[in-house]
């Protein structure tokens, strides 16, 4: 994080963005972790589960997503034995380390997955009811370039 900037010209938007986004994180996380948990799911939980999807069919180890997502490795570990308790993940060893293992989805955890994202889909048409495509595209795209910035800019 550069500590030596200027004060951008026209702090109050940068106010405004700022105030925004954590009102929007407070709010959408509230409401993600009450619509997750008829599902069993934390917000964390569903994060996991995603990340892996993105990895199929490769999997992951523990370090590596809880890295990803940012999330403790005792809490990444604990969730994916909980997976595997499901059947939604299984571990498997890495070629070469035999002692290493990743994390994969199984078939069950991708369908389980794809039913919690089906369940939520309502809300987010409810949420952006109003909005025409484009503007949607336009938002999607500009929080996709935000999380870029943000994962490459890691705290």
């Amino acid at each position: 994080m550069k500590t030596d900037m200027k004060p951008p010209e026209h702090v109050e938007k940068y106010v405004k963005l700022g105030t925004a986004l954590s009102i929007n994180t407070q709010l959408f996380s509230t409401r993600m972790g009450q619509m997750l948990d008829r599902f069993g799911l934390t917000e964390a939980q569903f994060s996991v589960l995603n990340h892996l999807a993105q990895r199929m069919p490769e999997g992951q180890s523990v370090t590596a997503i809880a890295a990803a997502v940012e999330v403790k490795q005792p809490a990444v570990s604990k969730m994916v034995t909980k997976f595997e308790g499901m059947g939604w993940a299984r571990f498997e060893s890495i070629k070469g380390d035999a002692r290493a293992k990743q994390v994969l989805l199984t078939e069950a955890g991708i369908a389980h997955l794809m039913t919690v994202q089906r369940a939520l889909l309502p809300d987010y048409v409810q949420m952006l009811e109003g909005w025409s495509d484009e503007d949607i595209a336009s938002l999607t795209a500009q929080l996709f370039r935000l999380v870029g910035w943000l994962d490459q800019n890691r705290l």
